[in-house]
């Protein structure tokens, strides 16, 4: 009987062990493309914030926030000339980078331009090459981007 018990004791300790080892599991955001990324955390607590791609009802404008996330964003915007210009800038960054890609009506990329933090100028003005005109493409991407920033797409050049 004595022996029984025991058994029962060991058992009993050990899954009150396990019980307490397996709550112990640090939570946080586990998707490394958020803002919030915490390489410790073993489980997710539904807190991550991503950044933000906010495109004006027109296409052609908008403004980019994040906090060291990554995100990708792909809208169309109608040009009916062969070329465009784009105005992109960083207003204020702490690190990361800021791409646009444009494609025309054909599926041609006529711009690709990337903004990082730290490194060369923080704005840039470009004009596309020819296209066709019609309805274009707009990638923008945000790697790691901690900070703000802007962008203005103008039809012609």
């Amino acid at each position: 009987m004595q022996k029984t018990q025991l058994i029962l004791a060991a058992l009993l300790i050990g899954l009150m062990g396990t019980t307490i080892l397996s709550s112990c599991k640090k939570e946080g955001c586990t998707d490394s493309k958020a803002n919030n990324y915490d390489e410790d955390a073993k489980k997710d607590d539904n807190s991550c914030t991503y950044p933000t791609i906010n495109i004006n009802s027109g296409g052609d404008d908008g403004d980019v926030t994040g906090s060291g996330g990554s995100i990708t964003a792909t809208h169309n915007w109608t040009n009916n000339q062969s070329k465009a210009e784009l105005n992109m800038d960083l207003t204020s960054t702490k690190g990361g980078t800021f791409q646009i890609i444009v494609k025309d009506a054909s599926g041609i990329e006529v711009l690709n331009e990337t903004l990082t933090s730290g490194v060369g100028d923080d704005s840039k003005t470009k004009c596309s090459t020819s296209g066709t005109s019609g309805n274009w493409t707009i990638t923008i991407t945000l790697t790691d981007f901690n900070g703000d920033g802007s962008f203005t797409l103008s039809q012609g050049c």
